[in-house]
């Protein structure tokens, strides 16, 4: 089993209610796969003429348009606001708060450049500047995998030792609302 199909089977089907009533474990379990999509994007580069690349780029694809959007959604909007309020001095998380902040802004433009490339590639095209595209994955490769090193070393570990009950119950609630699942009176 490749990276492609692994990628597959940990975006294959839609979040459940249930999902949301742990967010943090939601968050790391978004986590794993965007490193999922890191691998898959650098395994794309690598065999960028064989035929399996179209369904290899289809499913990337929809991860970056989806998947990838919702989960800076709920960081962005939920989870950095609650460490916020909640962290304390000796934490010493605000500052990664504001890089966090400043480089998920950047990252939109790579996403844009990738969204175009790969959905070229999963119609079974031919890229006009792959040179572009490798860049691209290896910049935004490179930018995801330490995000995640800081979010899962450092901002998880405050947002579970800081966070309230009734924060997590909104922030699983705010989650599933932004995938249209109703938590109703779950968690």
């Amino acid at each position: 089993m490749g990276i492609g199909s692994e990628l597959l089977e940990t975006t294959a089907s839609d979040p459940v209610p249930a999902d949301f009533l742990a967010p943090i474990d939601f968050i790391l379990a978004e986590h794993y796969r965007q490193r999922l999509l890191c691998e898959g994007l650098a395994k794309l580069t690598e065999k960028m003429e064989l035929a399996p690349v179209a369904a290899l780029a289809a499913r990337l694809q929809a991860f970056l348009a989806r998947d990838l959007r919702l989960h800076l959604e709920d960081e962005e909007r939920d989870l950095f606001p609650l460490l916020w309020q909640r962290a304390q001095p000796e934490d010493n998380v605000k500052d990664i708060l504001d890089l966090l902040s400043e480089e998920h802004g950047l990252d939109q433009d790579l996403v844009d450049f990738l969204l175009e490339d790969l959905a070229i590639l999963a119609g079974g095209g031919q890229l006009a500047n792959p040179i572009r595209f490798l860049v691209n994955v290896r910049e935004f490769a490179e930018t995801q995998r330490r995000h995640l090193a800081w979010e899962n070393a450092l901002l998880l570990p405050v947002a579970r030792r800081r966070l309230t009950e009734v924060d997590l119950a909104g922030l699983g609630r705010s989650m599933a609302a932004r995938r249209g699942i109703d938590l109703g009176t779950a968690g």
